[in-house]
Parts: structure tokens; sequence; C-alpha cells
């Protein structure tokens, strides 16, 4: 959903059969700018992203051939990939390159932050100004949020996305250990990767709750008071690969509010 920065607002997608599916649907803007798609980063790029969802058995069931025999019945959808690709006959590359490039545009860049960044000093509230700055301090946000992005993709040179281990619970009462490998079932013998997840965009992060790889997290009060405590370590989960210290941040409530109105800032206007 366009107004829900392209999530569906559910705590787990669901699939066409209307089963809930096992992890929360991330945000497609700005996930052009990460290398590594889904939460366990299974696929390198939306190209293959894209073809991953068609195909899926658990999710649309696609066949990309016969989506494509059928584009190629079509004039128009023939005309227009012959002007893009100055191609006789359309191919599946071309098919996930067209989608993969929609997807792509919805990068925007026009948030409050990226006006205030520009020059326009009212662009941002006093509040969110104090937000930012305990963002990239106290809070430790930019540790792995980095900006401008405020995902895992590494600046300068933006060639590699992260992937961390916090040791999320099933949900914010922060009780049970979500059992979820992530990376870590298609790197069985790595211990490193295990429960590890892509750091996602914060960007829009307001308008798509709720949170966490498994949509357990409710708020992003929720998710800051798991961050304030210090992770799945800090609730007594035996998460020896936490890549998240488990130091508390000792934030007060009011800090947590700047923090969360800063990241109001990151919608798209």
């Amino acid at each position: 959903m366009p107004e829900k920065a392209f999530t569906d607002g559910l705590a787990r997608a669901m699939s066409l059969e209307n089963s809930e599916l096992a992890r929360n649907t991330p945000s497609l803007n700005y996930s052009g700018y990460q290398h590594g798609q889904f939460w366990d980063m299974r696929k390198d790029d939306l190209e293959g992203q894209s073809s991953d969802v068609i195909s899926n058995k658990e999710e649309m069931h696609g066949d990309l051939n016969i989506i494509l025999a059928k584009i190629n019945q079509d004039k128009n959808y023939q005309a227009a990939f012959k002007k893009i690709y100055h191609s006789q006959k359309t191919e599946v590359w071309q098919l996930q390159n067209v989608l993969a490039s929609y997807i792509r545009s919805l990068a925007k860049f026009n948030s409050g932050f990226d006006e205030y960044m520009r020059g326009n000093k009212s662009a941002m509230t006093e509040n969110q100004k104090l937000g930012f700055n305990l963002f990239v301090g106290k809070a430790q946000c930019a540790i792995c949020h980095f900006v401008p992005l405020f995902n895992g993709t590494v600046p300068p040179n933006f060639k590699k996305t992260e992937q961390e281990i916090l040791g999320v619970a099933v949900n914010a009462e922060n009780r049970t250990f979500d059992n979820d490998l992530g990376r870590g079932k298609f790197h069985e013998t790595v211990p490193s990767l295990q429960h590890s997840f892509k750091t996602p965009t914060l960007r829009n992060i307001h308008k798509t709750a709720p949170y966490m790889h498994n949509g357990g997290y409710k708020t992003l009060k929720e998710v800051m008071n798991f961050y304030n405590k210090g992770g799945g370590k800090a609730f007594g989960f035996k998460v020896e690969n936490q890549t998240l210290s488990d130091a508390p941040l000792q934030l007060t409530n009011k800090e947590i509010e700047n923090i969360i109105e800063f990241m109001k800032a990151l919608n798209d206007q």
C-alpha cells in the first residue's frame, strides 16, 4: 500500500490462499539501495526479488514464462518493451528489470530530514533535532542504520549491506525468543549468521508498523524499549552471537520520544 510506504500493515504477510507467512512485509521504498533483498538477504538485487516472490509457492505461485507469454501477445506491451530494450522479443530478464526499475523509482528523498539537510532549517522541529543528535549519539542507532540511507548499506561506497543479530523476541513482551534463523537458514555452518537479519531502512518507518522481521512489535516505543534494555541478551535469551550491545542505553522516556519524533522526519512528503 503506497500510503504505508508499500507495506501491508500486517504483522506477517498473507499468501494468496489467505494463510499467514513467516515474516513481516518490508517496505519497498529505498529497497534499491540495499545489497540483499528479503529479511534474510537471499537475493542479491530487486530483479531476483521480484522473480522469487512471483514463483514462490507460498506467495504468488506464478511462472514468469507464463506471464511473459501473455505480455508477448499484447501489442502495447510489445511496443513498450521494444522501445526500451530494442529487441524483437521480450525476455524474462526484461520483465524482471522493468519491475525492479519501478521499485527503484520509489525512493523520493524528500522527507523533512532531507529538506533540512538541503538548507531549510524549518523543515525539522526542535524535538526532531534533539532526536537526531540522540540517534547518532547516546542511542547508538547510527551504528547500524547509516546516514543518509538509514539502513545497513555502508557509506561512503555503498557497496555492502550489513546484517545484525538482535535477539528479537516473538513479541514486545520479550519473554520468548524468536527461533527464525534468518540468513542462518542458508548458512547453517556459519555461527555468526544464525538469527541474523538485514538492517532495514528507517525512512518512512512511522508508516510501516508493526516492526521487526516477525511483526511482533506494534509500536516504535516498543522497539525502542527493546533496544534501550540491551536486546535479547538483556531479556535473558542465550544469543551468543548477538551483534547489538547488551549494555543498557539508559535513555529516558523523553529522549525516546524525541528519537521517535526524529524518525517521523524521515517520512517522505
